[in-house]
């Protein structure tokens, strides 16, 4: 099992796991990191990415824009 998330939810700019994610996101609101401001996707795309990587069963959860650490 990953201990770490990695591809779309890490900036690829500037390496951190911090989203601006607004409030009232759908599936297509484009979502950008909130350190440097670069667009790091779609929110679908990034939950896809999410789930891809253990998602809900690993060691993180997402839920309501956040990502928490559950182990």
């Amino acid at each position: 099992m990953q201990k770490y998330l990695n591809h779309k939810l890490e900036c690829p700019y500037c390496g951190t796991i911090r989203l601006r994610i607004p409030a009232d996101a759908i599936e297509s609101t484009e979502i950008k990191c909130d350190d440097c401001g670069k667009h790091l996707g779609t929110w679908g795309e990034l939950q896809d990415d999410f789930a891809s990587q253990g998602g809900h069963d690993g060691i993180f959860r997402l839920s309501g824009g956040r990502i928490k650490r559950i182990e």
